[in-house]
């Protein structure tokens, strides 16, 4: 069975008592489990913005505690979507020359350990690249 690798995402997350979370909201290549790390973000997130909205007497369901969550997830998954779409890309051509580059690149990355720390945080979920902190 082959299963095709899509990129797809959601307009919007959120409308009145209605919040979408993981692959409802967005769909990823299935690439090194990115799409169960995106959900689970989500999920945090919407729980977290729940708890506070509980926290001071809101609707939870209210379309402006919702789009706290949205605000917060939806650049976070489009940039993670967007790597994940260039790590197909580039792992799509078979091409002597790009071969190479992208082993070595792969190989400097595992073995430079800042990077490579850096890396996996922000692939787990546990780092937020700085444009969005």
């Amino acid at each position: 069975m082959v299963f095709p690798l899509s990129l797809k995402h959601a307009n919007s997350y959120v409308a009145k008592h209605v919040a979408l979370v993981g692959d409802a909201a967005h769909t990823v290549h299935p690439l090194a489990g990115q799409g169960v790390n995106l959900g689970f973000g989500d999920a945090f997130a919407l729980s977290r913005v729940i708890g506070e909205g509980i926290a001071v007497g809101s609707d939870i369901g209210e379309v402006s505690l919702l789009r706290r969550y949205e605000a917060e997830r939806r650049p976070a998954n489009i940039v993670m979507m967007a790597i994940l779409d260039g790590f197909q890309k580039v792992y799509s051509i078979d091409f002597g020359p790009l071969n190479i580059v992208r082993a070595a690149a792969f190989n400097a990355a595992n073995y430079f350990s800042p990077l490579k720390r850096n890396i996996i945080s922000y692939a787990s979920g546990e780092q937020r690249l700085p444009l969005f902190t």
